[in-house]
């Protein structure tokens, strides 16, 4: 017990730079880190006057109120104590390459993206331990390119990779699965030496993430796990596009926002993923006349594009939009009912999925399930995987990398 009270009471000399770099990065004022770190404590852990004198360095800084700090910016005790010299600022995170993003960013979303970041330094870590070289594979576009005839050259790509990985059994062929679609479009897109992301957001989860996706150069794509999967499927592509035109972005990504994009990478990035996605289909939305009540606003027409298609029915009606064959009224309608929709059969199965847990429990059965999982990278893990055969990382970082207990590591690298 007196070891840990001498330890609570140990006093550190905080590192100015350290701790005015992740201000700077998770774009905090002192004031409000301050108000952050008292939120909801009936007496202040720390004032404005006293954190001024730890960064002048007239005052030291103790250990509980160092953990009070990693509670916000999760970078661990260590690091803000650290002598060792930053990075330069202005390449070591998009949030000093960029001024603005295309998604209004909270303090959740900047550390989930920081924590992507440091992920995107260890693969280079880990791809020069092994010698390789995951170099461009792709051509680099500029929003000159027609992003209507790149989505055609790149489709016909894609669908030689997916032959290949067909033939090699590592993907399965399947329709009317938008969870397994979206699994093989991500496979095949490594197949470019592109790392691709999911993460899940925790339903319980304070300050929720408000983007949909994002890209960070060299080469990696992130994107949030969506309960609507044709919606994930539009951010997944809208991020590829970005990594087509090498240009970083973080999205607040719909399908259905396509007529009221502003910027010229954005709309070249919808302009790409949609016709990525509705391939053939395109000369059928050409060849209809203006969408009226007369023609039921083409919904038989819409549903077939929708079944043969990974396009959400707003993404459809979206392309009607901007080819000027339905209304702006219509439109506005149309995309209502439709995401209206969605929230209905989200919401039945969400109701359903409780009733059963609970009937399960009635019953004595424990219900089976747990946290959902993403979808993870094969290339990371096929490179973190020859980096612990040869000895470059241990059991630990494997684990860490790999997010797996140390008795599934067996199971999971052979």
């Amino acid at each position: 017990m007196s070891n840990l009270i001498n330890r609570e009471s140990m006093e550190f000399e905080l590192n100015p730079d350290r701790f005015n770099y992740v201000l700077d990065l998770f774009r905090l004022t002192k004031d409000e880190f301050i108000s952050r770190l008292n939120e909801g404590r009936k007496r202040e852990v720390l004032t404005l006057n006293e954190l001024n004198d730890i960064l002048n360095k007239k005052a030291k800084i103790k250990i509980s109120l160092l953990k009070n700090i990693d509670k916000i910016f999760e970078k661990g005790l260590s690091w803000y104590i650290s002598k060792r010299e930053l990075p330069e600022r202005k390449g070591s995170s998009i949030f000093f390459r960029k001024d603005k993003f295309d998604s209004k960013l909270n303090l959740g979303a900047i550390k989930l993206t920081n924590k992507f970041e440091e992920r995107n330094f260890e693969i280079q870590t880990l791809c020069k331990f092994i010698n390789f070289d995951a170099k461009r594979k792709l051509n680099k576009y500029t929003t000159n390119d027609n992003p209507e005839k790149v989505a055609i050259q790149l489709v016909e790509n894609f669908q030689k990779i997916e032959n290949d990985l067909l033939s090699k059994k590592i993907i399965k062929k399947v329709k009317d699965n938008d969870k397994e679609s979206l699994k093989n479009l991500i496979r095949i897109i490594e197949e470019f030496n592109i790392f691709v992301f999911e993460f899940v957001e925790n339903w319980n989860k304070k300050e929720k993430v408000d983007f949909g996706g994002f890209f960070v150069k060299p080469n990696m794509i992130v994107i949030k796990r969506q309960k609507y999967l044709r919606r994930e499927i539009f951010t997944l592509l809208h991020e590829f596009a970005h990594y087509l035109l090498d240009i970083e972005e973080i999205d607040k990504v719909h399908d259905d926002i396509l007529v009221n994009k502003n910027g010229k990478i954005e709309r070249w990035c919808d302009t790409f993923t949609y016709n990525f996605l509705i391939g053939d289909h395109g000369k059928e939305i050409e060849g209809l006349d203006y969408a009226c009540e007369e023609n039921d606003f083409y919904e038989d027409k819409v549903d077939s594009i929708y079944k043969n298609t990974l396009l959400s029915k707003s993404a459809i009606y979206t392309g009607l939009r901007i080819r000027n064959k339905i209304s702006q009224e219509y439109y506005t309608k149309k995309i209502k009912s439709i995401n209206d929709s969605i929230k209905r059969e989200l919401d039945k199965k969400r109701i359903e999925g409780i009733e059963k847990r609970e009937s399960l429990k009635m019953q004595g059965i424990k219900p089976k399930g747990g946290p959902q999982k993403p979808i993870q990278s094969n290339l990371f893990k096929d490179i973190v995987k020859i980096n612990y055969f040869q000895g470059n990382i241990g059991e630990n970082e494997l684990c860490d990398f790999l997010r797996i207990k140390p008795d599934k590591i067996g199971g999971e690298i052979y």
